[in-house]
């Protein structure tokens, strides 16, 4: 079929989060730390949104002291102080609002059973760009 390519990966359910922000990298321009905290942050998100179907409830508890304690121990032990600079950070670039939830056109739309999920990218040609 013309104008249309599929690429199939094979990633864990922790990874596919990074793969989406660098693949929407051109939209949020983070740096690779960020896209790594973000990633896992996006990663304990969803497995919270499996067990509790209030999405006010889940971003409450995804900045509870458990959770981040477990961010910061898959980002290799990083201290209180640098994963507060790096919150900071996150905010500053409007990616996490000032009361903790991530920014929604980055929360991929997945259903939290699924062992599968697609990203399309329309591509618009326009020769003036």
């Amino acid at each position: 079929m013309k104008n249309l390519s599929i690429k199939g990966i094979q990633t864990s359910e922790k990874n596919l989060f990074v793969y989406w922000l660098e693949f929407l990298k051109p939209y949020h321009k983070l740096a690779n730390k960020e896209i790594e905290a973000l990633g896992l942050m996006l990663y304990y998100r969803h497995e919270l949104s499996k067990e509790v179907s209030n999405e006010d409830l889940v971003d409450k508890l995804l900045f509870s002291s458990d959770i981040r304690q477990k961010i910061k121990t898959d980002l290799g032990g990083m201290k209180n102080g640098v994963f507060n600079n790096l919150l900071s950070t996150l905010r500053r670039k409007k990616v996490l609002s000032t009361k903790n939830k991530i920014t929604s056109s980055l929360i991929p739309n997945k259903d939290p059973m699924s062992k599968e999920f697609s990203l399309v990218f329309n591509f618009q040609i326009n020769e003036d760009k």
